[in-house]
C-alpha cells in the first residue's frame, strides 16, 4: 500500500514538473501573468485560458479565428522546443504572429521577439507561486467612468444604449480579470467601436518623460539640388528642432518639399504649426474644437458664424492650448504665416495610418491649395484628447474636444482622401516621377 502511494506521488510530481507561473513585466507595456509548461523538450506559455474568447464572446472570437490571424483563445500564446534552460519557437498575441527566443534563469525568464524589420524586442518576467488579480478591476472600471462621464465632449453618447453595455460588460468581466493586459483587452476590445477615437488606456509614463521632444521625429534627405524629401515620422518634437529642420530647408532653396507623413499616428501641434507657417503665405484658420459645453448647449458642430464664440489659438504651449480649449466653448486654430515662405510646390504624402495631428495639417494645405496630397485616405483620428491618471501606472486618455474643419467637416472616423489616389509604398516613387515629368528636374 505504501508502494503504490509512493508511485502516485512520483507520477503526479512528474505530470506537474515543469509548470511554473510568471509575472511578465515590460517598461513600454502592461504587465501580464504567464504559465508555462515543459513536456517532452518542447515549452507552452500563455496568459490566463480562453481570456480572449471570454472578454469578445465565443461568437465574435470564433468569427476573428475565421476571418484574421486570430488562432488561441488566450490572449498570449507560444510554442517551441526547449534544450537545458534555452528555447526558441512561435509567439502569438492576438493578431500579432512572431518568431522568438527565450532563457529561464533561476527566478526569471526572458524572452526576445524577432520583429519583421529583424529588430529585437525584450520582455522578461520573474517567477511567482501564485497568480491572483494585480488591482481591483472593478474599482478600475468605475474609475474610468466617472471620468469619462465628467470630461469627454461627447456628452450625448453617455445617454446612448452602446455606453450602458460598455459600463455592464466591463463589471461583468471584472470579476474574472487577472491582470492589467487582459483590462487593456477588454477595454479596446469594445471601445474601438464608439463613434470617436483617442479613447485609450496604456501604461503610464515616467513624470520626467512626459512632454519630452523626441529629437529624431523627423529627418530630411536630399533627392537633388531642387527636391528633398522631409521624413516626418511623428509630430513629437519642438518648435525649435523643426525651426531647424526649416532653416535647412530654406537655405537649400528646393524648389520640391515632400513631407512624408506615411505611418506618422500624430503628436501634437508644437512641431506642426511652424510647419505649416513655412509654407503658407497668408493666415488661414485650421478648425474648430467644440468641447462639452458646446455640445450641452447646442445639439450641431459650430458653424463659420460661431467662432466669435471660441477662443483664437495661434501657438503656445500644451499647457497653454489645454488651457484655451477648456475655456467657454473651446478654441479655434488661426495659422499666421511666418517670416520665411516657402516659394516652391509641396507635395504631402499620406496612408491610412496618418492621422491625427496630421489630419488638420494635411487638409488644411490641401482646402487652401497650398499642397498636393498624395497617396491613400488618411486615418480619421482627429480629436483633441488629454492624459488621466488611474491607479497606479495606468493613464485613461479621453477626448476632450471634437475636431470640426473651417468648411464644417468632421475628420474623426472619417478621414481625408488624397488628391491623388496611390498605394502607400508607391507613393514616394510616383511623388518623384511626377516632379520629373512636370519639371525634369529629378534624374535616376
Amino acid at each position: 500500500m505504501k508502494i503504490n502511494i509512493l508511485l502516485i506521488i512520483i507520477l503526479l510530481s512528474n505530470i506537474c514538473y515543469g509548470q511554473e507561473k510568471w509575472l511578465i513585466k515590460s517598461p513600454n507595456s502592461f504587465d501580464y501573468y504567464i504559465t508555462t509548461e515543459i513536456k517532452n523538450g518542447e515549452i507552452i506559455g500563455q496568459t490566463r485560458n480562453n481570456a480572449l474568447k471570454d472578454i469578445v464572446g465565443g461568437f465574435k472570437f470564433t468569427m476573428a479565428k475565421m476571418a484574421t490571424s486570430v488562432k488561441y483563445p488566450e490572449i498570449v500564446y507560444f510554442k517551441g522546443h526547449i534544450n537545458a534552460n534555452v528555447f526558441d519557437g512561435n509567439f502569438q498575441m492576438i493578431f500579432s504572429q512572431k518568431k522568438f527566443k527565450g532563457l529561464i534563469k533561476n527566478d526569471s525568464i526572458l524572452i526576445t521577439l524577432i520583429e519583421k524589420d529583424s529588430s529585437e524586442t525584450k520582455i522578461s518576467g520573474i517567477r511567482i507561486k501564485e497568480i491572483k488579480p494585480i488591482r481591483d478591476y472593478k474599482k478600475t472600471f468605475n474609475q474610468i467612468f466617472t471620468l469619462t462621464e465628467n470630461n469627454i465632449y461627447n456628452q450625448s453618447f453617455l445617454k446612448s444604449k452602446d455606453w450602458r453595455k460598455f459600463k455592464k460588460r466591463m463589471l461583468k468581466l471584472s470579476g474574472d480579470i487577472n491582470d492589467d493586459l487582459e483590462l487593456q483587452i477588454a477595454f479596446s476590445a469594445f471601445a474601438r467601436d464608439f463613434p470617436f477615437s483617442h479613447y485609450y488606456l496604456y501604461k503610464s509614463q515616467p513624470e520626467n518623460d512626459k512632454g519630452s521632444s523626441n529629437p529624431n521625429f523627423a529627418n530630411i534627405s536630399e533627392i537633388n539640388s531642387e527636391t528633398c524629401v522631409l521624413k516626418v515620422k511623428s509630430f513629437s518634437g519642438s518648435k525649435g528642432q523643426m525651426d531647424s529642420l526649416i532653416s535647412v530647408i530654406e537655405n537649400k532653396k528646393y524648389r520640391n518639399l515632400i513631407i512624408d507623413l506615411r505611418d506618422n499616428p500624430g503628436g501634437n501641434h508644437l512641431s506642426a504649426f511652424p510647419l505649416a507657417e513655412y509654407i503658407i503665405d497668408k493666415p488661414i484658420i485650421a478648425g474648430v474644437f467644440p468641447n462639452k459645453n458646446w455640445y450641452k448647449e447646442f445639439d450641431r458642430i459650430p458653424n463659420k458664424v460661431d467662432y466669435s464664440k471660441f477662443t483664437e489659438f495661434s501657438g503656445g504651449t500644451m499647457n497653454e492650448w489645454f488651457d484655451k480649449a477648456n475655456q467657454n466653448y473651446g478654441a479655434y486654430f488661426k495659422v499666421i504665416p511666418s517670416n520665411k515662405h516657402f516659394n516652391g510646390k509641396v507635395f504631402i504624402l499620406t496612408n491610412n495610418r496618418t492621422g491625427s495631428t496630421c489630419e488638420p495639417f494635411v487638409y488644411g494645405l490641401k482646402f487652401h491649395n497650398y499642397a498636393t496630397i498624395i497617396g491613400e485616405h488618411t486615418a480619421g483620428a482627429m480629436l483633441s484628447s488629454n492624459e488621466f491618471n488611474l491607479d497606479n501606472g495606468i493613464t485613461l486618455r479621453i477626448p476632450l474636444n471634437d475636431y470640426i474643419t473651417y468648411s464644417g467637416e468632421r475628420i474623426d472616423k472619417n478621414g481625408i482622401e488624397p488628391n491623388i489616389k496611390v498605394e502607400s509604398e508607391k507613393a514616394l516613387e510616383y511623388t518623384l516621377n511626377k516632379i520629373t515629368v512636370g519639371n525634369n528636374v529629378y534624374k535616376k
